[in-house]
């Protein structure tokens, strides 16, 4: 059925608070008849993290459990969605069609907009029972999907010193340090313009870290200083603030289609506003989970030998802290804790529908 206009453009922004690489956004709203489409705008991650483009339908399916869920606090459910309608390859991952139905499904609907990235360190402390056994329950009860969460001290230091070989990566690698520094938003200005990408603020910098982060968009200067041991030394403080975590969690997919992405990517975002509902603060580190997968996906395309041989290394040390195979689909690599507030949210841009 039709949903009115002002309507689905509510249900729509609360869609557009799902997390995506870099805040970038990658998806445009459609409308066919009655049916809802979402399209993936490839234009906006041409990240090397994106394989295959499966980050981009990892956001478009937190985007679908989104809008699945204010419908639903709305009043219009989501009666039926296809995936990929046009097939696998054709820009239309879903066509969505909704209900008119009584006012129900609330329990996240209030988080929508509280969800967040959270950088800061956390406080380590173990988490409650019943929180690991909420968080475990949402893929029992999906039907698919595989969480694995590691709460002990010494695999904590071990996953996040795994993880933490993102950021050495990020001053090795050009076309993954540009396309950073291309979504930071440095000012308040360029935040409200843009209403994408990174605000500085949410990075979790200090004041004097973030005047040389924002020396390290200079490439030439990133070249220069890696002779001296730049890019070694940056995931010494990342594998720090990760140490504090009072858990890992692996999300899998039991098989690597499009569709597979799309709903790890609907269960990825349960899981990231059930973690706010209980209280706690999560952040992707899943940066080299990403690239592990452009190993096998795409043989390593646009990384170095250099660089191939240190993923190698991260998917041989992580393979011994959780059970993947390369016949899984790493969703993604999260840590999560209690820690204070962020210090800032990104914002969206403005809901259009062509």
């Amino acid at each position: 059925m039709t949903v009115p206009k002002k309507i689905l453009e509510e249900i729509l922004r609360y869609g557009a608070m799902a997390p995506s690489g870099d805040n970038c956004q990658p998806w445009d709203f459609k409308m066919d008849g009655d049916s809802l489409l979402i399209i993936n705008n490839e234009s906006r991650d041409r990240s090397l993290f994106n394989v295959s483009k499966t980050a981009s339908f990892i956001a478009c399916g937190a985007l679908i459990e989104n809008i699945s869920i204010a419908g639903k606090a709305l009043g219009y459910s989501v009666e039926e969605t296809k995936l990929f309608p046009d097939g696998d390859s054709a820009p239309v991952v879903a066509r969505i069609n909704f209900r008119k139905s009584t006012k129900k499904g609330i329990d996240l609907f209030p988080f929508l907009d509280k969800r967040c990235t959270n950088r800061s360190p956390f406080k380590g402390k173990p988490l409650e029972k019943t929180t690991v056994n909420r968080l475990k329950t949402i893929t029992k009860d999906r039907g698919y999907g595989e969480l694995t969460l590691r709460e002990d001290r010494a695999t904590i230091k071990k996953i996040a010193k795994v993880a933490s070989i993102n950021d050495r990566l990020l001053f090795t690698n050009k076309r993954l340090h540009d396309f950073l520094f291309e979504h930071i938003r440095w000012t308040k200005k360029e935040i409200e313009e843009t209403r994408d990408g990174m605000d500085i603020n949410t990075l979790g910098l200090f004041p004097v870290e973030k005047q040389g982060f924002g020396m390290l968009r200079s490439w030439p200067l990133v070249r220069f200083m890696n002779i001296f041991g730049l890019s070694r030394t940056l995931p010494i403080r990342s594998s720090m603030i990760f140490k504090s975590s009072s858990a890992f969690g692996l999300l899998q997919m039991p098989g690597k289609s499009p569709k597979d992405f799309v709903n790890g990517g609907r269960a990825l975002q349960r899981i990231w506003l059930t973690a706010t509902a209980e209280g706690l603060s999560f952040q992707p580190t899943t940066g080299i989970t990403f690239l592990i997968q452009r190993l096998y996906m795409e043989d390593g395309k646009g990384l170095s030998p250099s660089e191939k041989k240190i993923v190698e290394a991260a998917e041989t040390r992580l393979k011994e802290l959780f059970p993947t195979t390369r016949d899984k689909a790493i969703i993604m690599l999260f840590r999560i804790g209690k820690s204070g507030p962020p210090k800032a949210y990104s914002l969206r841009r403005k809901v259009s529908i062509k």
